[in-house]
C-alpha cells in the first residue's frame, strides 16, 4: 500500500476530514510558512485524531525538534534543513518515524545515500532557490530512479506538485512507498483543504494500489 500524507493542516476540521478518508500521515508545519502552526495549535490538531502526525521542522536544532515532539506529541518528524545523519538517527533511536527530505531541484540524488540507516524514509520534493518545500512544483520524475538508488534500503516519498490529476501518472510510472500532497488539496487558500480534493487524491492512490484504476 502506497502511504498516503497530507500535509500543512491548520483547521480541525480538515484533519478530521483526513482520518474518515483513510489518510496514513498528516503532516503539522513548525517551519517558516504560510501553512505554519504554532506549538499549541498543533497540540489541539493532535489531541483530535488518532491519525499519525508528522512535524515539518527547517533547522529547528535537535533540542527544539524533541521539545516540540514533546508538547505536541508528534509521532515523526520531517527534517527540510541541513540536519546531520547523526542528529537524525539520535531522533529515530528515540522511536520517531525520520523523514530527512531533499530538493530535485537543488541538490544530487547521491545526498540520500549518507542518511541510510539514520532515516525511514527520504523525500523528494522540488525544492526553489532560496527556500524550502516545492511551492507546489514537480520536478523531473525521470531522476526518481536515481533518487531511489540514493534512498536504498529506506522508504523514497515522492512531493512537489502532486494533486488528484497527476498522482496515478506518477504512481504507474515511478512506484515510489509514499506520496504527500499539501497545497494540490487545498481551496486556494493555504492550509484550508478542499475535503472533495483529499478524497479524490486518496482514491486516486487506492484505485492504483486496489490495481482497480
Amino acid at each position: 500500500m502506497t502511504t498516503v500524507k497530507a500535509c500543512g493542516f491548520t483547521r480541525a476540521e480538515d484533519v478530521a476530514a483526513a482520518e474518515r478518508l483513510g489518510v496514513d500521515w498528516i503532516g503539522l508545519v513548525f517551519a517558516p510558512s504560510k501553512r505554519r502552526v504554532e506549538v499549541e495549535q498543533a497540540a489541539g490538531l493532535r489531541a483530535g485524531t488518532r491519525l499519525r502526525c508528522m512535524g515539518v521542522f527547517v533547522d529547528a536544532g535537535i533540542e527544539k525538534v524533541r521539545e516540540t515532539v514533546r508538547r505536541v506529541g508528534l509521532d515523526g518528524v520531517q527534517l527540510h534543513g541541513a540536519e546531520s545523519p547523526e542528529d537524525c538517527r539520535r531522533l529515530r533511536d528515540e522511536g520517531l518515524f525520520v523523514v530527512k527530505a531533499f530538493s530535485a531541484l537543488l541538490e544530487r540524488p547521491g545526498a540520500a545515500a549518507a542518511y541510510q540507516g539514520a532515516v525511514d524514509a527520504v523525500l523528494v520534493d522540488a525544492g526553489v532557490p532560496g527556500e524550502r518545500g516545492g511551492r507546489g512544483q514537480t520536478f523531473r520524475w525521470q531522476d526518481i530512479p536515481e533518487w531511489r538508488k540514493g534512498a536504498e534500503g529506506v522508504f523514497l516519498w515522492i512531493a512537489g506538485g502532486l494533486r488528484p490529476e497527476n498522482v496515478q501518472e506518477l504512481l504507474r510510472g515511478y512506484r515510489p512507498d509514499g506520496v504527500d500532497v499539501s497545497s494540490g488539496i487545498e481551496t486556494g487558500v493555504p492550509g484550508v483543504k478542499d475535503v472533495a480534493r483529499m478524497e479524490q487524491f486518496v482514491r486516486k492512490v487506492r484505485e492504483w494500489d486496489d490495481g482497480t484504476r
